[in-house]
């Protein structure tokens, strides 16, 4: 008998793995994708809509001609959008009934014909190519080229499954939309920390968004850069927030000074901040002297007065020399003030450590023990940590909590927002989660019931 369960539990596992692979075969929209395609996104509606406990049916049915989209796309099979390295850019879905597509695009002002064997559907600025199973729609595309492309679409459409290696980076992630795409696709901007010499064709940004019992998260990743120029190491937990108070945000990193300056540098405005402050205080050699933890927190979301803290661990004090020529106000030895139309910035060292407050009861928090706060004890070991509590937002203004008291299914809604994390746990790696304090199927749930009244 057991025998004989072992081996039906062999066959189970081997009938699924077919039955897989038999699924991923009739993928076709994956087979239309170019050799040389350099960024590539992959949706799963499937599993999008099962993570949110929602029927697809039901959002086709609140906008006209929709319900044909939904009915026409086969929804349990991924979706991809790409970028080629000749130029090409475009959509690849899979087909479930080739009709009610068609109706779709008629709708959207597409017209539609049939030639070589294929469905054909054109605007202004796209074309698309459908036969029973797929759809290939290529945008960024002018009329005048169009007869062009269609030559290209064809072969695409009819060709074999690919040996695209991006695929692979997409296909490691975890999440109902996951992309990677080559640093060559990007602005310039986005390769800062990189090094001087870095390739950035070798170089891939991975993307992808994850639906939790309690969390929607986006993760991201770089690839194929060494010696990643980002000034951070693990935390050390050594910095206190606001006591026992929960604030409005808060982030905490290690960094060395020296190593941040010149990133700061290479933004026009920060580099333009830093040449005005030079005028009154030794900025350069304050941000030098930075090595350890460092914090910036604020504790209530006041946009209009609003407080905060940051704090830096030292390496050495050297910048306080020349602090008798300083264009401030001095407190006393290592204690300083700016006051400038109103406003008073305090700074200055404490038990070695940098602080810059907006009073200076917030100044006097700097060195509160840390170890049994949370913030620190969720940070410690992550190269990045933040939070941004959602709910002061709605409680700083009066006619919204007014409005929500007098709408609790909408206060349901947004109070089952808890906070937004930011957190990394490598230099090359970040997460930016939406926590909640109830299910997300639960919040959809209450979000389709308050737009259509429909409680099923």
């Amino acid at each position: 008998m057991k025998r004989l369960a072992i081996a039906f539990l062999c066959l189970l596992f081997i009938g699924a793995a077919v039955a897989w692979c038999f699924l991923r075969d009739n993928d076709k929209a994956r087979n239309v994708l170019p050799k040389d395609v350099t960024a590539v996104a992959v949706f799963e509606p499937a599993d999008f809509f099962e993570d949110l406990g929602f029927n697809p049916s039901k959002a086709g049915k609140l906008v006209q001609n929709l319900e044909d989209v939904v009915e026409g796309i086969d929804l349990s099979k991924p979706a991809y959008a790409f970028a080629s390295e000749s130029g090409l850019s475009g959509i690849a879905l899979n087909v479930h009934d080739v009709e009610k597509l068609l109706k779709a695009f008629s709708f959207f002002g597409y017209a539609s014909e049939e030639q070589e064997g294929f469905q054909w559907v054109v605007n202004k600025s796209s074309i698309g190519c459908i036969d029973k199973d797929k759809l290939l729609l290529c945008g960024h595309v002018s009329a005048t080229g169009q007869d062009a492309l269609r030559s290209e679409m064809v072969k695409l459409m009819s060709q074999s499954k690919q040996d695209v290696p991006v695929i692979e980076k997409v296909l490691q992630q975890e999440g109902v939309l996951r992309l990677s795409t080559s640093f060559c696709n990007l602005p310039k901007e986005y390769a800062r920390s990189f090094p001087a010499d870095a390739d950035l064709s070798k170089a891939f940004l991975d993307a992808a968004l994850r639906i939790d019992e309690k969390a929607i998260a986006l993760s991201t990743k770089v690839e194929g850069v060494e010696n990643l120029s980002l000034p951070l190491s693990p935390i050390k937990g050594t910095l206190a927030t606001m006591q026992s108070e929960k604030p409005f945000f808060w982030l905490c990193a290690n960094m060395k000074g020296e190593e941040l300056l010149p990133h700061l540098r290479k933004v026009p405005e920060l580099r333009s901040a830093l040449l005005a402050l030079n005028m009154c205080v030794d900025a350069d050699l304050m941000i030098k002297a930075i090595d350890g933890d460092v914090m910036l927190a604020v504790p209530k979301a006041d946009f209009k007065h609003p407080d905060f803290l940051f704090a830096a661990t030292l390496a050495n004090t050297d910048f306080l020399a020349n602090s008798d020529d300083w264009q401030v106000g001095r407190r006393n030895k290592t204690d300083f003030f700016i006051r400038q139309e109103g406003v008073e910035v305090f700074f200055g060292v404490r038990e070695g450590r940098l602080y810059i407050a907006s009073n200076t009861g917030l100044a006097d928090k700097t060195f509160l023990d840390a170890e049994d706060n949370d913030f620190q004890k969720a940070a410690k070991g992550k190269y990045l940590s933040a939070s941004l509590d959602v709910g002061q937002i709605i409680e700083i203004y009066p006619a919204v909590a007014i409005m929500l008291k007098a709408l609790p299914q909408v206060r349901e809604i947004t109070d089952a927002f808890e906070c937004i994390t930011l957190t990394s746990d490598s230099p090359q790696g970040m997460e930016l989660s939406i926590q909640t304090n109830k299910p997300v199927k639960e919040i959809v749930q209450n979000l389709w019931s308050l737009m259509t009244g429909d409680k099923k």
